[in-house]
């Protein structure tokens, strides 16, 4: 019986083996396609103030109370500025849980970008998490290198949470 079941899976997979189509000789043709030329990377800056306010390099915090994105120059998109600016769709939408997630997928992506993790502790400060966003932005911090205008940001952010 045990024959049987083993000569039936060998000739199973034999005949799976073979080839399933006629050999005329000719070689199988091959679809080819050719990417989309690119011009220029796409290019992803700071997202704009809310009308009527300025943005500005002080230290104090936001009207709102709430800290603002790292003003940086206009640099080719990365995956992680990609997400970023997801971030920022979310957030204008109200979506904390969805612009945190967000986040949390462009730090595996890029750990060592400061501007991500400030825009995560941004994030967890809104959600009033407030000792998650003070580890994110102590990390933040140490990333950051000699990006003063972060360092600024990110210090800002850390003033507020520690006068809570």
């Amino acid at each position: 019986m045990i024959s049987r079941v083993l000569l039936v899976m060998v000739t199973g997979l034999v005949s799976a083996c073979a080839s399933y189509g006629p050999d005329n000789g000719q070689p199988t043709p091959v679809e080819r396609s050719e990417p989309d030329a690119v011009e220029s990377p796409a290019i992803v800056g700071p997202p704009m103030p809310p009308p009527g306010r300025e943005p500005s390099a002080s230290r104090q915090p936001s009207a709102g109370g709430e800290p603002s994105a790292p003003a940086n120059p206009q640099t080719p998109a990365t995956a992680a500025s990609t997400l970023l600016a997801s971030v920022d769709t979310a957030i204008a939408a109200g979506d904390l849980e969805r612009a945190a997630a967000i986040g949390e997928r462009a730090l595996r992506i890029s750990p060592r970008d400061a501007t991500v993790w400030y825009r995560l502790a941004s994030i967890r400060f809104r959600q009033q998490n407030y000792d998650d966003a003070r580890g994110l932005a102590r990390r933040a911090l140490s990333y950051a290198g000699s990006d003063a205008s972060l360092r600024l940001q990110i210090n800002d952010l850390l003033d507020r949470l520690n006068s809570l």
